[in-house]
């Protein structure tokens, strides 16, 4: 569909719409260039466009996927049907608008050249396509979690809404730069710094405080409702796994339970403190920009039920009872926790002493946050944790997110095991779990040396026994 080539020009007008409100009659010479430049850029982006459409064919046969796309440069991809192991479909407000969508073909191949995305199908085309290249010929029967209106209530703890109260006015004063407009020259700003200099400190804090945690909570809201709202994950009858969600952009990703090895259950601070959490998969063949999310940000209750459901096990592993760390892990976590604010203090004073603007009380910043490091070190040494349940390895780690990986033991393909001085003289090791799932690596952090090599003989008895040496006392 060639219109939507034609959605590259949407971009472009924003920030001439800004500039045509804010400068007015003032605009220069650098002004027009500027915008000249952009307007000149949107339409080499929209004219590429609309020959990608031009240019690109696609078929399916009975064995394989096809597409020839390029003018000048003609290229053909082929895919085996048997190779293709997820159709996820994708429909932007643009696609929405025509009835498109977008369909991404995966191999379960890391690599992004083993896949293609099929840009400007119908819907039912779309959906026509999945189910072809799946073999699916019914609906989905088995739901696991549907999205309900309480669970919009996290959107306000997102450890994000700091950032996007911010961005609009860091947007704001970079569009006047671009533009060669200075904010002297924008009388309402002027006025309100006016306003801002008759008015008490405390007072202007609070407000400004006020207004963008004001902004950073509604976009954080709005942001959580676009992306989850419509929110379903089910379970297919291929044994394969379907998110659908998205209120403008739609999204439909599927993902095969063979090639799910385990969960993560993520607990950022801000989300952990109001009792929620998110559900995210270990999968094989995911790239870059596929989601891993199984869930939004819900209730703990919900993700630990839902990764019960995923995993086919009456109970969420991530809820099994974990082996304690010893004590020295707390020692360097506090010992973490109080070198930044002793350093901090130090060249606050130092800073103080030498320079005469400088506030000499500001050196008492790095204990006032003594106290919150101490804390944060002691939930971090609670967080910690590691065990079996059953086919499973479990471990937990983090304190600003806080994080609980259910990783399956025959997915894991080997160990590393890593000692810094530090370590040693602790008598600790931080033992990762190698696999090809997720990540590629999940860590048991700061265990005892005797511990951490007798779990990873227990979670995978032989991988590591070739490289390991008994001394004599054992």
């Amino acid at each position: 569909m060639p219109w939507l080539s034609l959605g590259w020009v949407i971009g472009p007008l924003a920030p001439i719409a800004v500039t045509a409100l804010v400068a007015r009659d003032r605009l220069n010479l650098q002004t027009v260039i500027t915008l000249g430049s952009i307007l000149a850029t949107g339409a080499v982006i929209t004219v590429i466009g609309l020959l990608r459409y031009f240019t690109t064919r696609y078929r399916v046969t009975g064995d394989r996927v096809e597409l020839r796309s390029g003018l000048l440069f003609r290229r053909h991809r082929s895919v085996p049907r048997d190779r293709v192991r997820s159709v996820d479909l994708t429909a932007r407000p643009m696609h929405r608008v025509f009835g498109l969508a977008t369909v991404k073909i995966g191999t379960g191949q890391n690599d992004a050249e083993k896949g293609f995305a099929l840009d400007g199908v119908s819907r039912a085309g779309a959906l026509l396509l999945r189910r072809s290249l799946l073999g699916r010929t019914a609906p989905a029967d088995s739901v696991i979690a549907e999205l309900r209106p309480a669970w919009i209530r996290y959107a306000l703890l997102s450890s994000w809404a700091l950032p996007i109260g911010l961005a609009p006015f860091g947007l704001f004063f970079r569009v006047l730069d671009i533009f060669g407009v200075s904010p002297a020259e924008v009388g309402f700003l002027g006025e309100l710094w006016a306003a801002v200099m008759a008015t008490h400190p405390v007072v202007v804090l609070a407000v400004a405080v006020g207004v963008v945690l004001a902004i950073g909570l509604s976009g954080a809201l709005l942001l959580y409702v676009e992306a989850w709202w419509n929110f379903r994950l089910t379970r297919e009858p291929d044994r394969t796994f379907l998110v659908r969600r998205g209120l403008l952009t739609t999204r439909s990703l599927s993902l095969e339970e063979r090639r799910l090895h385990g969960v993560e259950v993520a607990e950022p601070l801000p989300l952990r403190w109001g009792g929620g959490a998110r559900l995210n998969a270990l999968a094989t063949g995911l790239g870059e920009d596929d989601s891993t999310a199984l869930l939004p940000p819900a209730p703990r209750a919900e993700a630990h039920r839902s990764a019960a459901a995923v995993l086919a096990e009456g109970a969420s592993p991530a809820l099994a009872r974990l082996v304690a760390h010893p004590r020295a892990a707390l020692r360097r976590r506090v010992v973490h926790a109080i070198w930044p604010p002793l350093v901090l203090g130090l060249l606050s004073a130092g800073l103080a002493a030498w320079l005469s603007w400088v506030p000499g009380l500001l050196w008492l910043a790095g204990p006032a946050l003594l106290p919150a490091g101490l804390l944060l070190a002691r939930d971090a040494y609670r967080n910690l944790g590691h065990g079996l349940r059953g086919p499973y390895l479990v471990t937990r780690y983090g304190t600003a997110r806080r994080r609980t990986v259910v990783l399956r033991r025959t997915a894991i393909i080997g160990w590393t095991v890593s000692r810094s001085p530090f370590q040693r003289r602790s008598g600790l090791l931080t033992l990762a779990a190698t696999t090809a799932a997720g990540k590629g690596s999940y860590k048991v952090r700061d265990v005892s040396v005797t511990r951490g090599l007798v779990f990873a003989e227990e979670s995978v008895p032989g991988l590591l026994a070739p490289f390991v040496r008994r001394s004599s006392g054992n």
